[in-house]
């Protein structure tokens, strides 16, 4: 099934990408396989279209998205703020992907409120917020990739959408669904998957390239978490993991090398909600993911002041480690009974 799109703001979205001059894309802070695939699918498409454009990244990205055709184009504002700040203040447009408000942005935040641009939302995240001048907001579809090319098409055709734009966008979808393991439950999720391979994806080259192109320090540090670092609560159908600053450091973190850790636990048989915290300077990084119906979003947004999908979400603690554990041991007693009618689900 086709979205149902609002054709006005379609029409309006197309007027303003062929009228400005500066348009800037932009993502999230920290951003995924999603969110990059998600502004160079875009840019490649614009692109294509004749349509020049600028991608801003709140700060850098994983190594293993590297590869990705323009990605060494992308401006990273915690590199390069006074360049960001002007591009972005400069604007006529700016798209917004894969985030539902800007405070998801962190340090961009001020200056994208600020900036007199149109700001465009493309996002699958749920409630956004109501800042922006155009909205093209599905939570039904697996990713942000997969609405960009439902836009895309719906815009411009199919031609639109290059073998460039076809990587990236398959990427965006491929990592946001766990390689087509959740989240993916719409037909039309795989019909577009289908289209990006017609387009020239390769798709054992491009499974190869995110998954198998990791540091061994990377995998040294997923064997420690695992095996040092990760406590199990059958009675509550739960787990977590924790990293220490230092612990981080002694295995050569670099930025991306925990993506996809939080996942491992939800292996173990019973388990449907896991739980990664990650020690940063001020702050405890909280990641969330389920099976089932227990709605980690809402968890997130009660306890951690953060949010997400239903099934994976994030969210910042500003407490010590300890305490932000201790707190959440006693908060999967208070939710035991929801996670145990989860598991029977």
């Amino acid at each position: 099934m086709h979205l149902n799109f609002d054709i006005q703001s379609l029409t309006q979205f197309k007027t303003l990408l062929r009228q400005s001059e500066r348009i800037v894309v932009t993502t999230h802070h920290n951003p995924d396989g999603d969110a990059i695939g998600s502004v160079l699918g875009m840019y490649h498409i614009l692109c294509r279209e004749g349509i020049d454009a600028t991608i801003i990244s709140p700060n850098g990205f994983p190594e293993f998205l590297a590869w990705l055709p323009e990605a060494s184009q992308i401006i990273k504002y915690s590199q390069q703020k006074e360049t960001g700040n002007k591009l972005i203040a400069e604007a006529d447009l700016i798209l917004c992907l894969d985030f539902n408000g800007f405070r998801r942005t962190e340090t961009m935040e001020k200056t994208l409120a600020e900036s007199p641009a149109k700001k465009i939302l493309i996002d699958h995240h749920p409630d956004p917020e109501n800042t922006f001048d155009i909205q093209f907001s599905f939570t039904e579809v697996s990713s942000t990739a997969e609405l960009v090319y439902e836009i895309a098409y719906e815009l411009f055709g199919n031609n639109s959408i290059d073998k460039n734009a076809a990587e990236c966008l398959y990427v965006g979808i491929m990592t946001d669904t766990g390689s087509f393991s959740y989240a993916c439950s719409r037909k039309r999720t795989f019909d577009i998957a289908g289209e990006l391979v017609g387009k020239g994806v390769a798709v054992d080259r491009v499974q190869g390239l995110v998954y198998n192109n990791y540091s061994a320090s990377r995998m040294q540090l997923l064997g420690y978490c695992l095996s040092e670092k990760m406590r199990v609560f059958p009675e509550h159908c739960a787990a977590y993991l924790w990293l220490s600053k230092d612990e981080l450091n002694r295995f050569a973190h670099k930025t991306g090398d925990t993506e996809g850790f939080v996942n491992y636990p939800l292996s173990i048989k019973g388990i449907v909600f896991s739980v990664l915290f990650i020690e940063n300077d001020g702050f405890v990084k909280i990641s969330l993911r389920s099976r089932g119906k227990f709605p980690v979003n809402e968890f997130s947004k009660k306890y951690y002041t953060g949010g997400g999908h239903t099934n994976a979400a994030g969210g910042k603690a500003y407490a010590p480690m300890a305490d932000v554990i201790q707190q959440f041991e006693d908060l999967l007693k208070l939710h035991s009974n929801e996670l145990n009618a989860s598991k029977q689900i």
